[in-house]
């Protein structure tokens, strides 16, 4: 007998509830909130994630249009930036949840098979990860200005990283009619030392772009290495065959939200953050990123030097560059009391750090987070900052107050950057902003447990 298979049940008033007040999200009204029931079933997950996104993106929004005003000189021109941007922005968030509203839509419809409610959820579940990524790029720029960018180096093998780079972005070009390639000297085979996940995420936006703003031919990415590994350079030249730019576009190409021309913006899209913050985090990484050469309607070649990093030693560092932390037992025979007070959440982080190969006991509150850390041995306290009875700041300053010298790690969904101020004063190790992903979690667990405590 086939055994039966559980059932997504969502009433039509609930789901009226959250399509309501997701459209008025959509509306821009950013106060708003998506009600959360005790169920903690998909819906409820769906919610909560959303919710943190928007509290994030306030924050996000808020930071990078303060920063952007000091450094314009004109006000007109700081105006009509933030013009830009909102407008912008609200096309790049109401179109992912335009479609999830859709799909929320369809999830509700009595005759709903349960293998299509599954795969609107995954199309619900892509979307919302969709409007994270613009977000952790805002966030980034946001950073970035603030100074809170921390790197890590590591050797990483910058051909190996550049063909992971093109795999990725393979489908879109092929559905293109484009061609990607990478041209390599024997120079250009070893080791850089440098942020990997950064040289990643700038090597993602460039080839992206140039995918974008091309229509045939195709994308190369050429890589040269000058010297020895220690005090050399290396350049990477990312070529397109697309509408290339003009004199007068060069003027503000690097400029945060902005992008070329209206014209180019709608036909296109886009938000103008990813050169803008590739350019800075070039910078970071010791190097720079310039527009090399273009020609009008033949294309473009950006170029991206870069030095190497001094070495620190960090957790997840490897002659191959990082692995993912959370697909190896990275924290084996580590002890881990983990509180967090959101179901879903609490259960997903428990799986994923007992998969690393922790030992993870669990806390719905704070002040059970402080019973269990003072009658019984763990190695580590992973903390949500906003549980109910005694939030995480407090359950800190109660286990310090009580000699507990066990490394404790925030995180939190608010996005005030003063909340996490407040977590670190309090006597926390570190402290992760929501949504995060696991790797970065175990890498904080990993570092916290190796430093000896001052």
């Amino acid at each position: 007998m086939t055994p039966a298979r559980p059932t997504l049940e969502f009433s039509r008033d609930r789901i009226a509830e959250f399509l309501n007040i997701l459209e008025a999200m959509a509306c821009g009204d950013t106060g708003k909130r998506l009600m959360i029931s005790d169920r903690h079933d998909e819906l409820d997950a769906i919610a909560h994630g959303i919710n943190v996104l928007v509290s994030e993106l306030d924050w996000a929004t808020a930071r990078v249009i303060e920063a952007q005003e000091e450094r314009t000189a004109s006000a007109e021109r700081e105006s009509a930036s933030k013009s830009i941007f909102l407008r912008n922005m609200s096309h790049e968030i109401r179109t992912p949840i335009a479609a999830m509203l859709a799909f929320t839509d369809l999830l509700a419809s009595a005759d709903s098979e349960r293998q299509d409610r599954m795969d609107l959820l995954r199309r619900l579940q892509a979307n919302g990860l969709a409007v994270m990524s613009l977000l952790d790029d805002v966030l980034d720029l946001a950073r970035l200005d603030a100074n809170k960018i921390v790197l890590m180096a590591e050797p990483v093998s910058v051909i190996d990283l550049v063909r992971e780079v093109l795999a990725s972005l393979d489908i879109g070009a092929r559905t293109k009619g484009l061609e990607l390639r990478v041209d390599v000297t024997n120079d250009a085979l070893g080791v850089l030392v440098t942020d990997r996940f950064r040289l990643r995420q700038i090597l993602v936006n460039l080839v992206a772009n140039a995918v974008k703003f091309t229509e045939a031919g195709g994308v190369a990415v050429s890589l040269r290495a000058t010297h020895a590994i220690d005090d050399g350079y290396w350049t990477i030249d990312i070529s397109d065959t697309g509408i290339g730019i003009t004199e007068d576009q060069r003027a503000h190409l690097f400029e945060p939200f902005e992008q070329a021309t209206a014209s180019i913006a709608r036909a296109y899209g886009g938000n103008g953050l990813g050169l803008a913050l590739s350019r800075k985090l070039a910078e970071q990484l010791g190097g720079h990123l310039v527009l090399h050469d273009s020609t009008p309607g033949e294309g473009a070649t950006f170029r991206l030097t870069l030095r190497p990093l001094k070495a620190e030693p960090s957790p997840d560092t490897s002659p191959g560059g990082r692995v993912s932390l959370s697909s190896t037992r990275a924290i084996a025979s580590l002890r881990v009391l983990l509180a967090e007070d959101h179901r879903d959440l609490n259960d997903a982080l428990r799986e994923s750090l007992q998969r690393a190969g922790a030992t993870v006991e669990t806390a719905r509150d704070g002040q059970e987070a402080v019973t269990k850390t003072m009658s019984a041995a763990f190695d580590v306290v992973l903390m949500d900052l906003r549980m109910p009875n005694m939030d995480g700041v407090q359950a800190t300053r109660a286990l310090r107050k009580q000699g507990c010298q066990l490394p404790i790690i925030a995180f939190t969904a608010d996005p005030a950057t003063l909340r996490r101020a407040e977590a670190l004063d309090a006597g926390c190790d570190a402290c992760l902003s929501k949504p995060f992903k696991i790797d970065d979690l175990i890498a904080a667990i990993l570092l916290s447990t190796r430093s000896p405590k001052a």
